[in-house]
C-alpha cells in the first residue's frame, strides 16, 4: 500500500470549496422542510410514529424515494428514527404540528409562496435599484411598495390570516425574550405600535399581570386582533386602536414600542415616527424599538439579509443600532441605552427615555 502524501499536486486546488457548495444548495433545505409540513408528515406523526409504508399509505404518497426523503428529515434533525419507524424530533412537535399554539406551518408556506420568489429578483434589484415584483406574478401575492403592500395584503381576509400567522410564528419566541430581558416591574401600560393582531402585547401581558397594552395598526385586523386576545386569555387588559403611522397621532402611553417596523422606511420616516413617538410618550416614559440591526462593523448576517429582504419587498432597508441611538436623540429622548436580546436572531433593543 502506497502512503499517503501531504505533498499537493501542481495545480491542484489548495482547498475544497466547501462553503460555494454548502450555500449553492441551500434551498434544498428550505423545499425539504417545506414540502414535509404540505405533504402532512410532521402532523402524521403527531399521532405516533409509523414507518415509511405506514406514511406513504396514509399520506398517499406514491414516490420510491420516500425513504430519502424521511432519511434526509432526520439528517437535517426534524425527525429520529428507531429501526423502521418515524417520528417527530422535539423541535418538529413543537413548532410544526397544525393546532399548536407556536405552529409554523403557515409561516413556511408564507415563505415558500411570497418570499422566495422576491428573492429570484435579487440580481435585477440590484441592477435597477427598485424593489422588484416577481413576473409573472406568483399567485395573488401582493404588489404593492410599502403601505401599499400591507394595504393589499391586509384587504384580502386569507392573505391578512396567513400574513399575521406568518408574523406570529416569526414574533413568540422574541415577545418572551422581550418579557425576560426588559424590566417591566416599574411599567403599568405598553402601546405596540404596529402591533398586528397583538401578539407580542398579548404574551407581555400573560408575562406580566400588572400591565395593560394597546396595539396600534390597520383597521381591518381588529376583528384578528380581538379572536387573539381571547385566545391568550388577556382581553380584559387589551385594546386595539386602528390607524395610520403618519396621518393619525400615536396612542399616548408610558411605554412604546415599536418592532420590525422602521426598517420598512427611509431614515426621513423613521425620524417622523419617532417624533411622534416623542410626543405620545408621557413623561417620565420610554420609547423601545427593537428590531435586527447592524453592528458598527456590520459583520452580522442576519441583519445585512433582513435589510435585502425589505428592499426587495416594501423598498425599506436596515440601519444601525447607532442610527437609531442618534435618531432618538435628536427627537428629545434622553438616557439612550441598548439592550442585545438572547433570541435566535440576535435582536437589538434601543430604548430612549422622555424627561418627566
Amino acid at each position: 500500500m502506497t502512503a499517503p502524501t501531504d505533498t499537493t499536486p501542481a495545480g491542484a486546488p489548495p482547498f475544497a470549496p466547501a462553503r460555494i457548495y454548502e450555500l449553492s444548495t441551500a434551498f434544498w433545505h428550505s423545499k425539504m422542510l417545506v414540502s414535509a409540513a404540505e405533504l402532512g408528515v410532521f402532523a402524521r406523526l403527531a399521532e405516533g410514529p409509523a414507518t415509511a409504508a405506514e406514511l406513504a399509505d396514509g399520506l398517499g404518497l406514491k414516490s420510491p424515494a420516500l425513504p430519502e426523503f424521511l432519511d434526509a428529515l432526520v439528517a437535517m434533525g426534524m425527525l429520529e428514527r428507531d429501526g423502521d419507524g418515524y417520528r417527530n424530533s422535539a423541535e418538529a412537535d413543537y413548532y410544526l404540528v397544525p393546532g399548536k399554539r407556536y405552529f409554523m406551518g403557515t409561516y413556511l408556506g408564507f415563505v415558500d409562496r411570497f418570499m422566495r420568489p422576491t428573492w429570484e429578483g435579487l440580481a435585477e434589484v440590484m441592477r435597477t435599484g427598485s424593489p422588484q415584483i416577481p413576473h409573472p406574478p406568483q399567485g395573488d401575492a401582493p404588489q404593492g411598495e410599502g403601505e401599499e403592500f400591507f394595504e393589499q395584503t391586509y384587504a384580502d381576509p386569507q392573505l391578512q390570516r396567513m400574513f399575521i400567522e406568518a408574523q406570529d410564528a416569526l414574533s413568540s419566541e422574541l415577545a418572551w425574550e422581550l418579557s425576560r430581558r426588559i424590566d417591566w416591574s416599574g411599567r403599568t401600560d405598553v402601546v405596540d405600535l404596529g402591533g398586528a393582531r397583538g401578539n407580542v402585547a398579548g404574551i407581555l401581558l400573560q408575562a406580566h399581570p400588572h400591565l395593560t397594552g394597546t396595539v396600534f395598526d390597520m383597521p381591518p385586523l381588529r376583528p384578528l386582533f380581538d379572536e387573539h386576545m381571547e385566545r391568550l386569555g388577556v382581553a380584559d387588559r387589551a385594546r386595539y386602536q386602528g390607524g395610520d403611522w403618519f396621518a393619525d397621532p400615536l396612542p399616548e402611553g408610558q411605554t412604546l414600542l415599536c418592532g420590525h417596523a422602521l426598517h420598512n422606511w427611509n431614515t426621513e420616516q423613521r425620524r417622523t415616527v419617532i417624533g411622534k413617538a416623542f410626543e405620545a410618550v408621557r413623561p417620565g416614559g420610554a420609547f423601545m424599538v427593537y428590531d435586527l440591526m447592524f453592528d458598527d462593523e456590520r459583520g452580522r448576517l442576519n441583519p445585512l439579509l433582513l435589510s435585502l429582504a425589505m428592499t426587495l419587498s416594501v423598498g425599506g432597508s436596515g440601519y444601525s443600532a447607532s442610527d437609531c441611538v442618534g435618531w432618538m436623540k435628536d427627537a428629545g429622548f434622553g438616557d439612550v441605552e441598548t439592550v442585545a436580546l438572547q433570541d435566535y436572531d440576535g435582536h437589538t433593543v434601543v430604548i430612549g427615555h422622555k424627561p418627566e
